[in-house]
């Protein structure tokens, strides 16, 4: 003879399966490259632009990689080679000729995927001096949701099982 189960036993039983199907389900976090170094590295001052610039990321970078240096008088310097090759991307650059904060951005694909951006800056003593340019916050920073979205999907998925679990024997229960 079974002894019937009661309903709270059941509702645990349940929940305890859904918490360890979502820690067992969960695969590896996969994380976007991060910027190890630069040369010249970010924040220091050198005495010209250099001919060529170097990025270092911490996983393999795949191609086309992006890099644009800022002049401090707004204008983009030419650059020419621009290449990724494992973790390493270089570009050759034409120098400016101007003294002042020069601002390198980077746009990479790591090896999961995902776009990686950013702004290193430098300063060169050596050149004509001009007036800086005024720059504005990059407005198109990724959103908390964006970087996150892989995380929110597997929370939603996991409130859709455990509704599942806990309204299939409501609905049995009502039937009888």
């Amino acid at each position: 003879m079974r002894v019937p189960t009661p309903e709270p036993v059941r509702l645990g039983l349940a929940l305890a399966l859904t918490a360890v199907l979502a820690v067992v389900g969960a695969g590896p976090a996969s994380a976007h490259a991060s910027l190890l170094s630069t040369d010249p590295a970010d924040g220091t001052t050198v005495a010209a632009v250099p001919e060529q610039v170097t990025l270092t990321f911490n996983e393999n970078i795949g191609n086309p990689a992006y890099v644009a240096i800022t002049a401090p008088d707004g204008q983009q310097l030419e650059l020419s080679g621009v290449k990724a090759v494992d973790h390493t991307v270089t570009a050759s650059v034409e120098p400016s000729g101007l003294r002042g904060v020069h601002e390198m951005s980077y746009r990479v694909v790591s090896a999961d995927g995902h776009p990686v951006k950013g702004t290193v800056v430098f300063t060169t003593t050596t050149g004509d001096t001009v007036d800086p340019v005024a720059t504005s916050a990059d407005a198109s920073e990724e959103s908390f949701l964006h970087r996150h979205r892989e995380h929110v999907w597997w929370a939603g998925a996991a409130v859709v099982v455990a509704l599942v679990l806990l309204l299939v024997p409501l609905r049995r229960r009502s039937t009888r």
